[in-house]
């Protein structure tokens, strides 16, 4: 059953014959319903699918930390639909694609982080973080950095939030033992006091280490 007063601008859900009506970014979305559907799969197509299904797969994981970070800012599309299709067309290496971790972009925000990061694998699946705090503002030395690690076998993601303060310069994080002889990849969440996003300081995520021999998990 549809609910309709106008396929234009009217209330409108759900499909009515053909036509599929939605509400996407507070506007009404009418679509015309496939009649004849084909599933073409030229070598092309399937690259594509397979480069998709990956990025899905990953985003998720970390979409929570993706919406807070762009706090409602984007008009258009979604933090899901942006952060997908910029790895999707940036984040795969050969053919067949392969994911590069080096590539994975979790937020496109420019604005100050942490510096030198050094990301390394210690006994029992412990991982070291340092890092330059990159700052000498009060606010932003006692904010706190949350660290996304990337298992770049699986594609598995291990979020530590809120994990230590910027001033803290180390820390270290537990990974599932599952993970070892895995490289991994760290993003780091930290907050640029210099630029609001909706009355908060905004968050940038970055690639800030791993996918090499340090970042083996032991």
């Amino acid at each position: 059953m549809a609910i309709v007063q106008n396929p234009i601008t009217g209330k409108s859900k759900k499909k009515f014959g053909t036509a599929v009506f939605s509400t996407q970014f507070g506007h009404n979305v009418m679509r015309a319903k496939a009649l004849d559907v084909k599933n073409p799969r030229t070598p092309g197509q399937v690259r594509q699918r397979t480069k998709f299904s990956t990025i899905v797969e990953l985003i998720r994981q970390v979409l929570p930390l993706i919406n807070e970070v762009y706090a409602g800012s984007l008009r258009k599309m979604s933090p899901y639909n942006k952060i997908t299709s910029i790895n999707v067309k940036n984040a795969f290496v050969g053919d067949p694609p392969e994911l590069d971790h080096t590539k994975i972009v979790l937020c496109d925000f420019v604005g100050k982080s942490v510096k030198n990061v050094s990301f390394t694998g210690q006994v029992d699946q412990v991982m070291n973080i340092s890092w330059d705090p990159a700052t000498s503002k009060p606010d932003e030395l006692d904010s706190m950095l949350t660290f996304i690690i990337f298992n770049c076998l699986t594609n598995e993601a291990a979020i530590f939030q809120d994990a230590a303060q910027r001033s803290d310069s180390n820390a270290s994080v537990t990974l599932p033992e599952e993970w070892v002889g895995a490289q991994t990849a760290l993003h780091i969440l930290s907050y640029d006091f210099s630029k609001l996003l909706k009355g908060s300081p905004k968050g940038i995520i970055k690639f800030q280490a791993g996918v090499d021999a340090a970042s083996v998990v032991l």
